[in-house]
Order: C-alpha cells, then structure tokens, then sequence
C-alpha cells in the first residue's frame, strides 16, 4: 500500500470513467490519424494545382500562372492551420491512452492541457471565422444594394 503512485492514492477516477476515457482516446487517435492523412492530400493537391497551373499556362501561353500560384497556397495555408487542432487532439488521445493504461497522472494531464488547448483553438477559430463573415455581410449588403440601384 506505501508504493502506490498519486493516481491511485486520489482515487478520482472510477472505473466507468476510465473506460470512457479509453473510448474516447482510441476515437480521437482515429481522428487525428485521418486528419493528418487530410492534411497531406491537401498539401499534395495544393503543390500539384501549383505545378499544373504553372505548366497549363506555360504551355497555353495565358499569363494566369500565378492564379494556380495563389490557390495552391491558400490550400497549404488551411492544411498548415489545420496542422495544429489535428496534432492537439493526438496528444490528447495518447496522453490520455498512456495514462490511463499506466496509470500515470502526469499523462492524463498533459493529454487534457492538449483537450483544453484543441478547444481553446477551435474557440478563436470560430471568433475570427465569424467576425470574417460580419465583415464580408457589413462590405456585401451595401454593394449589393449599390449595384441593385445602379442597374
């Protein structure tokens, strides 16, 4: 009884909880793992647009190399946003996964710093996300409505 580590001293979390806590690890690893093979199908699809365009408009002899140019590299820029909410919850799936089958307090921690740090992402992601949309909405009505009297 002296030996036992602060994980099983504190007692605090029952067997159920252990179990859905397993469950869910194995699900985000499953995600993480599909969101990294997302990731590099976009890059990939980003540098072969690049490519593609760049021998499309060299071959037709069209000065609009550098549209291919520009989309390839917002598609790397998603994939590289994408990059960190994907590797946050991989962290968590493992640390969780370590902890709980090792019963290592220290995992379960730094696998729920990485939960709290996946949703603190997510959360300003989806601030910037929405203030993009109110000012596309605030520049879009009063050109729409311009372009409406106009015509």
């Amino acid at each position: 009884m002296e030996n036992m580590n602060s994980f099983e001293k504190q007692g605090a979390l029952s067997n159920e909880v252990k179990e859905y806590l397993l469950v869910s690890s194995k699900w985000g690893k499953f995600l993480a793992i599909v969101g990294y093979v997302g990731i590099g199908l976009m890059a990939l699809f980003a540098l072969s647009l690049m490519a593609g365009f760049s021998v499309f408009s060299a071959y037709m002899h069209l000065p609009s190399a550098s549209v291919g140019a520009v989309v390839g590299f917002i598609y790397l820029a998603i994939a590289a946003v994408y990059l960190f909410p994907t590797t946050y919850l991989y962290r968590f799936a493992t640390g969780i996964k370590k902890g709980i089958e090792q019963e290592d307090e220290y995992s379960v921690t730094d696998g729920f710093r990485n939960h709290k740090k996946l949703f603190k992402f997510m959360g300003i992601f989806t601030v910037v996300i929405l203030s993009l949309y109110a000012v596309i909405l605030v520049i879009a009505i009063p050109t729409i409505l311009v372009l409406n009297t106009a015509a």
